[in-house]
């Protein structure tokens, strides 16, 4: 018996027909394939094939088509814009078989969920959007730049795609929750009064967002803009820094500020890296709120582990003069702050290791400020894979589904062949998923086991009762 395959990604496209205006420009309304080495009329056929399943579809309701299932692949689709559709194809896990002398393959069609692939492609369209506007925004009013559009997801989706882990997708993918540091209420507005200060020097400072390590402390900006660029800070930006870092042996106090402002941990993540350095405010990144209507320079200062964000109108002319004024501004200050910061958040570190050293282990959402907060993705970092089985992980997907169905409050509470008790509750727009692993407990047992879990780690902020 062979080994089982996991989910791959077969393909990703995106596509608009309208840019198709005669029978043989097919390969017209194709604006990004992957695998590129696919033959033009494979590209044309795979395309052709959504439109036909789209617009059948579309006869027997108002809503998209979302997802087609077949034997060895399953597609997830999305519509982000007017006419612009993306496409993501994966590959079934199978296994070899054999039975009665006959060898087979059989196909686990049940392990894709079309829920948490949806929202990983709609996480894909919206990090694009992040970095480069809508698509729309792009190709602009008479549609005369498509091919800027080509090469800007060419560009982008040949790096992300690479990073996809379309194997380990779970809740959290449907989530892309925050995680919050909380902290002391004098070291809060210690922070807030920081911003507040360099908002009030640097008055072409739009926004402002802190982190400490990859937790949010603060963000001016909104829920939905905060929730993207946090996926970006600290899944990539953040990441990436540390790396060049470790890799560059830049790590020591003595370090002079390469402005010129004294001696601190303070260095510009983008941005120029000296007073010298005229060609490093043309690399500067851009990004784009509000679903593309704002553009800001993205300028992004690190001290010890604390990170501030400082978005800026790029109507603004940027110059090094503001980023002397930055350096001396910030140095000495988010270093001070980041000690600070660093003696609560070992406190905080050492809950977490107490949570899971626990009996149960824990997922939590909050719809209403996007706060995230598991100890199931404990090693996600280190292993980009979650601390449970898969098949339970599967079986909170199917809770989510079930909750997503159910107005203000409700639960589900099962038991797994492994004699693990697993809890999906809902309770005023908070979600919560545990797995119990205690045996010869009773539901009797696993209910007094959530309200002390609520109690301790909690706070009582989800209403158990």
């Amino acid at each position: 018996m062979s080994t089982k395959s996991s989910i791959s990604l077969g393909s990703f496209f995106v596509f608009n027909s309208s840019y198709c205006r005669r029978e043989n420009d097919e390969k017209n309304k194709i604006l990004y394939y992957y695998p590129a080495e696919v033959d033009l009329n494979s590209k044309v056929r795979s395309v052709g094939l959504c439109e036909a399943v789209i617009k059948f579809t579309g006869t027997f309701g108002t809503s998209p088509c979302e997802a087609l299932h077949t034997q060895k692949t399953k597609q997830v689709f999305l519509e982000p814009e007017p006419g612009f559709w993306m496409v993501m194809t994966l590959n079934v896990p199978c296994q070899q078989k054999s039975r009665d002398g006959q060898v087979y393959m059989e196909y686990f069609t049940d392990e894709i969920q079309d829920h948490i692939y949806q929202s990983l492609l709609l996480k894909s369209y919206r990090m694009f959007t992040l970095m480069h506007g809508t698509f729309s925004s792009i190709v602009g009013e008479e549609k005369e730049d498509i091919v800027t559009l080509r090469r800007k997801l060419n560009e982008f989706y040949e790096n992300y795609l690479m990073n996809l882990k379309s194997s380990d997708a779970d809740l959290l993918d449907i989530f892309q929750g925050i995680h919050f540091l909380p902290l002391e209420r004098y070291s809060f507005l210690k922070i807030l009064c920081f911003i507040n200060q360099v908002e009030e020097k640097f008055r072409c400072v739009k926004y402002s967002v802190f982190l400490y390590n990859d937790q949010l402390v603060w963000s001016g900006l909104e829920p939905e803009d905060t929730q993207i660029l946090y996926q970006h800070l600290s899944l990539e930006l953040i990441p990436s820094f540390i790396d060049s870092e470790v890799k560059g042996g830049v790590f020591s106090p003595s370090r002079t500020s390469p402005f010129g402002s004294g001696s601190h941990f303070g260095r510009f993540m983008t941005g120029p890296k000296s007073v010298d350095d005229q060609s490093g405010l043309e690399k500067i990144p851009k990004i784009f709120l509000s679903n593309g209507k704002i553009c800001c320079y993205l300028i992004t200062y690190r001290a010890l582990n604390a990170t501030v964000c400082l978005l800026v109108e790029d109507s603004f002319e940027l110059k090094l003069e503001l980023f002397r004024s930055l350096d001396a501004e910030l140095g000495n200050q988010l270093s001070t702050l980041a000690s600070e910061v660093g003696e609560q958040y070992s406190k905080t570190v050492s809950m977490l290791n107490a949570e899971q050293q626990s009996k149960f282990m824990y997922m939590y959402f909050n719809h209403m400020n996007l706060a995230e907060k598991t100890t199931m993705h404990a090693d996600m970092k280190s292993t980009g894979h979650a601390l449970i089985p898969n098949d339970i992980m599967k079986l909170f997907g199917d809770f989510y589904t079930d909750l997503s169905k159910m107005k203000d409050i409700g639960e589900i509470i099962g038991k797994t062949v492994s004699d693990c008790w697993v809890v999906g509750k809902l309770s005023d727009e908070r979600e919560l998923y545990v797995i119990l692993q205690q045996k010869n407990a009773n539901i009797v047992d696993v209910n007094d086991e959530l309200k002390k879990l609520s109690t301790t780690y909690f706070q009582s902020i989800f209403i158990m009762d």
